[in-house]
């Protein structure tokens, strides 16, 4: 005989067939590890495709709303170093009509007028000679 007693039953398992049958298990669990994998780095890869497109749009406006508004400081730089140019011509003005002498000045050029006792006289304008 073969070494077991004879009054008990024993089957004798066919191991081969069930190492056949556990790999196929195994082979089963890893294909629906690798489908689960593939199932979380497409997820995965879709949501960070969005947050970089949402990123990439928020930047592109911002971009352009970072060139409307240097447009806009330049233009209003222009403007204010003209209104500047404007307030010192103004100030200068200002301290000419508190002196005396360009008052006359003026007066006299302007407004015709003369000091007591003198005559004004109005000369022709002058042409030029090359025309």
């Amino acid at each position: 005989m073969s070494g077991t007693p004879p009054n008990r039953k024993v089957t004798q398992l066919n191991r081969k067939k069930m190492n056949d049958k556990e790999q196929e298990r195994f082979a089963i669990r890893e294909q629906r590890r690798k489908r689960g994998l593939r199932r979380r780095l497409t997820v995965i890869g879709i949501v960070a495709s969005l947050v970089v497109i949402f990123a990439g749009v928020g930047l592109i406006s911002q971009y352009g709303m970072i060139q409307a508004n240097k447009a806009e400081k330049d233009e209003l730089q222009a403007q204010m170093e003209e209104l500047e140019a404007n307030e010192d011509h103004l100030e200068r003005e200002i301290m000419n009509y508190q002196d005396e002498e360009y008052i006359t000045e003026v007066a006299r050029k302007d407004y015709y007028m003369s000091k007591p006792g003198e005559t004004l006289f109005q000369l022709p304008e002058q042409e030029d000679e090359d025309e």
